[in-house]
C-alpha cells in the first residue's frame, strides 16, 4: 500500500530551489495575472472551435476529434521534455517560450483559410500549452509546502475569474455573424502576447544557480535525460498518480470538444446561450479554486481529490439529461459539475510538488502532465465516434473509467494501518 503525508517531513525535505518571501508570493501573483490576460482572451474562442470546425468546414465530429486528439498529443508530447529544460535551462525561459509558441498558433488560426492550416495551427497552441505547464512548478517552489495548496487556488482564481465574460462576449458576437471567428483569434493572440510580455519582464525565476550546478554533468545529453526520466518512475506516488488521472475523464471534461456540440444539437442551444453555459463553466472555474486550495491544505490532498471525483462523475448527468431547450437546468448541471470538477486541481499539484524535490521538479511534473495526456490521445478520437453512434455514449464510457480511477485511487493511496503485535 502506498501511504503519503504531505504535511510529514518527507513533504516539505526541499525547499531549495527558492526562498519563500514576499518576492516569491510576489511571483504567484505575477503568473496569476499574466495567465488571467491569456485566458480572458482565448475563451472567447476556444469553446466555440468546434463549431467554427463544423460550420466553416463542414467537419463532422470524428474528424474534429482527429484535430483535438493533434491537440492533446502535442500537450502530451511536450510537457516532460519542458520540464526538463526547465530543470536545466530555468523554469521562466520556458514560460516564456510557451506563451511565444501559443501567440504564434492563434494567430496562424486567425489567418488560415483552410481546414488543413487550421488543424495546423490549433495543435501549435497545444505545443505551448505543454511548456505552459512549467507554470505550476514555478508556483509550488513559491511557497511553503504546507501553503502550495492555497498558492495553487490563489493562481487558479486569478487565472480564471476574467474569463466568465469571455463566452458570452464569443457568443454573442457568433449569434450576430458566425465571420466574427477571425477577430476572436486575433484578440486571443494579441492578449497571449501581452501575457508573454509580462512574463519576461516580472516573473522571477524560481530555480537558482547554486541547484542548477547540482545536476550531474555528463558528456551524453541524452544518457542524462534517460537517467532522470528513470528516477521518476522509482516514485511510487507519482506512478500512482499518473495512473488514476490517466484513466480518469479518459472521454469528455469540461473543456472538451464533445460539450458545444452536445449543446448545440442535443439541448438545441444556439451560441448565445452556449456563451451563458460556458460562461457558468468558467465563472465557477475561476472563483472555486480558492476555497478549495484552502480546503486541500486543510484536510489533505488525498481527500480532497476523492471528494472532487465522487461528485463529478454523479454530476455531469445533471447536464446530460437536461430536458430540450431547458437552459436552467442545463447550466445548474454545469455548475455543479464544473464546481467539482476544479476541486482536484489545487490538492493533485500540490500534492506533486511534495512527492518530488526541486532537482528534478520539473521533470517528475512534466512527467505526470505526459502520461496523463498521451494516455487520453486516442480516445479524444473515440469520444468523437461514440458521439456518432449515440451523443450520450461519451459521456457513459467516461463515467465507467471514472468509477474505475476512483477505486484505484482509493486503494492505491490508502493508509497503511500498523496493527499492534500479537501476544504469543
Amino acid at each position: 500500500m502506498l501511504i503519503y503525508d504531505p504535511l510529514l517531513p518527507f513533504g516539505t525535505i526541499d525547499l531549495v530551489a527558492a526562498p519563500v518571501g514576499l518576492r516569491l508570493e510576489r511571483n504567484v501573483l505575477v503568473l496569476g495575472l499574466s495567465s488571467m490576460v491569456a485566458t480572458f482572451g482565448a475563451y472567447t474562442w476556444t469553446y466555440f472551435l468546434p463549431l467554427y470546425f463544423s460550420h466553416d468546414f463542414g467537419s463532422p465530429a470524428a474528424v474534429i476529434g482527429l484535430v483535438y486528439t493533434a491537440w492533446l498529443l502535442m500537450i502530451g508530447v511536450g510537457a516532460a521534455p519542458a520540464g526538463a529544460l526547465a530543470d536545466k535551462y530555468g523554469r521562466k525561459i520556458i514560460v516564456v517560450l510557451a506563451g511565444i509558441i501559443s501567440s504564434l498558433g492563434v494567430f496562424l488560426l486567425a489567418f488560415s483559410h483552410s481546414f488543413v492550416l487550421s488543424a495546423i495551427a490549433f495543435p501549435l497552441t497545444g505545443l505551448g500549452t505543454s511548456f505552459l505547464s512549467v507554470q505550476n512548478v514555478m508556483v509550488a517552489e513559491s511557497v511553503d509546502a504546507k501553503k502550495r495548496g492555497s498558492a495553487f487556488g490563489n493562481f487558479l482564481t486569478l487565472t480564471y475569474v476574467l474569463r466568465g465574460i469571455s463566452p458570452l462576449i464569443g457568443g454573442v458576437l457568433l449569434t450576430n455573424n458566425q465571420t466574427y471567428f477571425f477577430p476572436l483569434f486575433l484578440f486571443g493572440g494579441s492578449m497571449a502576447l501581452l501575457a508573454t510580455t509580462v512574463r519576461a519582464v516580472f516573473a522571477h525565476e524560481t530555480l537558482q544557480r547554486p541547484e542548477r550546478e547540482i545536476a550531474p554533468k555528463t558528456k551524453d545529453k541524452r544518457t542524462s535525460y534517460l537517467h532522470n526520466l528513470s528516477q521518476v518512475f522509482n516514485n511510487r506516488i507519482l506512478l500512482t498518480l499518473m495512473l488514476v488521472y490517466s484513466l480518469y475523464n479518459l472521454f469528455i471534461d469540461q473543456g472538451s470538444y464533445i460539450l458545444p456540440l452536445y449543446g448545440q444539437y442535443q439541448l438545441s442551444l444556439n451560441p448565445e446561450t452556449l456563451g451563458i453555459l460556458f460562461a457558468v463553466i468558467t465563472a465557477v472555474s475561476g472563483f472555486a479554486p480558492l476555497y478549495f486550495g484552502r480546503m486541500a491544505d486543510r484536510i489533505g490532498r488525498r481527500r480532497t481529490v476523492i471528494i472532487s471525483w465522487i461528485g463529478e462523475s454523479l454530476a455531469i448527468f445533471i447536464f446530460v439529461f437536461a430536458p430540450l431547450d431547458d437552459l436552467s437546468i442545463a447550466i445548474l448541471g454545469v455548475a455543479v459539475w464544473s464546481m467539482f470538477g476544479v476541486m482536484d486541481g489545487p490538492a493533485v499539484n500540490a500534492w506533486l510538488a511534495d512527492a518530488t524535490d526541486a532537482k528534478g521538479r520539473g521533470l517528475s511534473m512534466g512527467s505526470f502532465y505526459s502520461a496523463a495526456l498521451l494516455v487520453a490521445v486516442p480516445f479524444f478520437s473515440v469520444a468523437g465516434f461514440l458521439y456518432e453512434i449515440d451523443p450520450k455514449y461519451p459521456f457513459y464510457a467516461n463515467s465507467i473509467l471514472g468509477i474505475c480511477a476512483l477505486i484505484a485511487l482509493i486503494s492505491l493511496t490508502r493508509p497503511k494501518i500498523n496493527r499492534p503485535l500479537e501476544k504469543t
